[in-house]
């Protein structure tokens, strides 16, 4: 993007400041302070990501306006700060001076530029981040209301940006220091806006905008291209003001809580209402099947009821399609807007978002309340970048409800010492306790593989779910012994004459995926050997889970509760099995099996628990 340069007088103050529209500038300052006003235009255009660099360097000096300052002082300041990064192209740069006279004199029409328009184009941007492409498909979508602004984006833009409505910035950071490993010699390091990603993610090609190497960022690429010369165009926040303290009952009785989902709701209004200092994070720490998505109804709806916007972020887009009824009925009198990748609604302004994490990236500082859903999750967990995005959508004055049955290590810590404000739910939502995994003995499944037998610790007990109805949940470590395992099966229960009984495996590279889980779903399907893609988000009625090889490295401590956190959903059948078969017993069991009881023992203590602890 090429801008230019100008230093402005206001009334006894010079003030460097960049434009993508200069005729725009001439007319906004000459309207509010008449003859107290003077600028001096500099040619030649550059590219946004010199003119940033040159508006910091030049910032650190103020000119006072006093007699002796004119366009040859102003011009040496800019060389000066030119040659002191390298900008070989501006060492020569031409000036153009313009007074309130000369305006007035030359009766140069202003560019008529649509009130109502820009009103329509700044409330489209607010809380948004957006390059130069996503902006155009923005006004492309909106449509009618912004007509005549596909061509004059530049001129809307930097009113909006003079205004205070939009901030206009380059898309990368540019931080110098002395590397003294390097004799001291001056080292950039860039930073993406957008996603937070350091040097690391920085890849280096020639710029038809800065006409040298420009970096861009690699991290965030699927979402465009961040350059150090991209425009990001950053909407205003619309902050809500607080109506201060009040009874929040009205907004946890219509939703049939629990008595465990009611104090958790309660502490996160609580919370919500009150004006802790930055960052504001509350953890929900809530036993799988406890029931999050009804604990977070409160907060939407004391949340929305104010005129403040909500955002619902999940990992996965199958997430946010079955969010999206169940928010839409619960709050049919607000707009529901549902985004993922190839969304309808891409462009859409809503009260309540419910979206994947990667769509977090195009907004900034747009939502009063953000929830993070399952931030122990792939891709969340261990991604900077997207962890990033999560604190920068949310309003200064804003709240992060971060949600989850395995909260990492960090963040459970945190919360163990104090230093974050959490609640716990140990129960689920039929008050009785999680089944306790138990611990089997057996080969590894390779040898099951390889000797084409099943252990008859494993093969009894299998045989006692099929007999008692239940559908079984079958992990393994690896996508490549799911067949070999059900040929397995199939062979073993065709030996005893078990031939109606359906076993299938999926994995991530399985394209019927889908179908099959909703087979397994309605009992067509009995058994399902799978990976830990079905770990979480499947809810199975009547359920027994077996773990093979559970003591494999890629089942960690968060991947073994939450694979056991498939059985005893159901009220109708709340004590499934679990069982955690393997040659070895792991840290990773042994803390799985410590957690569950920890949360069952909590739930008896305080009272939640109808039935006994196993």
């Amino acid at each position: 993007m090429k801008i230019q340069i100008y230093a402005v007088r206001k009334k006894q103050v010079w003030e460097w400041r960049l434009t993508v529209h200069a005729q725009i500038d001439r007319q906004y300052w000459f309207e509010h302070y008449a003859a107290d006003a003077g600028l001096v235009l500099f040619e030649p255009f550059i590219s946004l990501g010199q003119g940033t660099r040159l508006l910091e360097e030049l910032r650190k000096k103020p000119v006072n306006a006093g007699a002796n300052v004119n366009e040859s002082h102003l011009l040496v300041q800019l060389q000066r700060a030119a040659a002191s990064y390298g900008l070989a192209n501006i060492t020569d740069p031409r000036t153009t001076t313009f007074t309130y006279e000369d305006w007035c004199r030359t009766k140069v029409p202003g560019l008529k530029l649509h009130t109502g328009v820009y009103i329509k184009l700044v409330e489209a941007c607010r809380g948004r981040a957006l390059l130069v492409e996503e902006l155009q498909q923005l006004i492309e979508a909106v449509g009618d209301d912004l007509v005549g602004v596909d061509v004059l984006w530049p001129a809307y833009l930097q009113l909006a940006h003079l205004n205070g409505d939009v901030s206009l910035t380059n898309g990368l950071r540019i931080r110098e220091h002395r590397e003294w490993r390097r004799g001291f010699r001056r080292v950039e390091r860039y930073t993406c806006k957008r996603c937070g990603s350091g040097g690391e993610r920085m890849f280096w090609t020639d710029c038809l905008s800065c006409g040298q190497a420009c970096p861009y960022c690699e991290e965030c690429l699927t979402l465009g291209r961040v350059r150090s010369c991209s425009l990001l165009v950053v909407g205003g926040t619309g902050e809500v003001a607080s109506d201060g303290v009040e009874d929040l009952s009205g907004y946890i009785e219509p939703w049939g809580l629990s008595d465990a989902q009611t104090q958790a709701s309660l502490e996160g209004l609580t919370y919500i209402q009150s004006s802790p200092p930055s960052p504001r994070k509350f953890l929900i720490w809530a036993v799988t099947g406890a029931g999050k998505t009804e604990m977070i109804f409160p907060f939407i709806h004391y949340t929305a009821a104010r005129g403040g916007r909500v955002l619902i972020a999940t990992p996965r887009k199958d997430v946010v399609l079955e969010l999206q009824p169940r928010i839409q009925r619960a709050f049919a009198g607000y707009s529901v807007v549902t985004l993922y990748g190839g969304s309808e609604q891409r462009w859409e302004q809503g009260q309540i978002t419910i979206a994947t994490t990667h769509q977090l990236l195009r907004f900034h500082q747009a939502f009063d309340l953000v929830i993070i859903d399952e931030i122990d999750a792939f891709p969340y967990h261990n991604n900077p970048m997207l962890s990033y995005a999560a604190e920068q959508v949310c309003k200064p004055s804003g709240t992060n409800i971060l949600l989850s049955a395995t909260p990492p290590t960090a963040i459970r810590r945190a919360a163990e010492r104090g230093r974050l404000p959490h609640v716990r739910v140990p129960v689920r939502y039929h008050k009785h306790p999680l089944p306790v995994p138990q611990l089997i003995s057996t080969p590894t499944v390779r040898k099951f593989i390889t000797t084409q037998t099943i252990p008859l610790s494993i093969k009894s007990r299998l045989f006692v779910s099929i007999e008692r109805g239940a559908q079984v949940f079958l992990f393994v470590p690896n996508i490549q012994l799911v067949e070999p395992m059900v040929s397995l099966l199939r062979n073993k229960l065709h030996e005893n004459q078990m031939t109606a009984i359906r076993v299938e495996g999926t994995s991530s590279k399985d394209s019927s995926r889908t179908e099959k889980v909703q087979l397994f779903r309605n009992r067509d399907i009995r058994i399902l050997v799978t990976t830990t893609i079905l770990e979480r988000g499947v809810t199975v009625p009547q359920s027994d889970v077996f773990i093979l090889d559970a003591d494999s490295k890629l089942f960690d401590e968060a991947a073994l509760v939450q694979m056991a956190g498939r059985a005893g959903r159901s009220k109708d059948d709340p004590f499934g099995k679990v069982y955690l078969a393997a040659a070895e017993i792991t840290k990773s069991q042994k803390e799985a099996v410590r957690q569950i009881r920890t949360m069952n023992r909590i739930a008896r203590k305080q009272g939640f628990l109808q039935g006994g602890v196993s």
